[in-house]
């Protein structure tokens, strides 16, 4: 992705809403974010920020799931 213009921040809130605000404010073309690859009674518990994010987002979500362990 050399020559690809990309930017990182940190900020603090709730994870889906600052992801979502921050995509619009900047007018990004596209989120790409991780996952923890949840599932069953974990992902009722603690729900999926990748979800919501997916969801509600205003332009396309790229989600990348963690590779298991050989």
């Amino acid at each position: 992705f050399k020559g690809l213009p990309a930017k990182g921040q940190v900020l603090t809130g709730y994870p889906a809403e600052e992801i979502l605000k921050a995509a619009e404010d900047c007018h990004a073309d596209m989120i790409v974010m991780g996952t923890h690859g949840r599932t069953g009674i974990d992902r009722i518990i603690f729900g999926s920020v990748a979800e919501k994010v997916v969801k509600t987002a205003a332009c396309p979500v790229l989600t990348v799931k963690p590779r298991e362990a050989a």
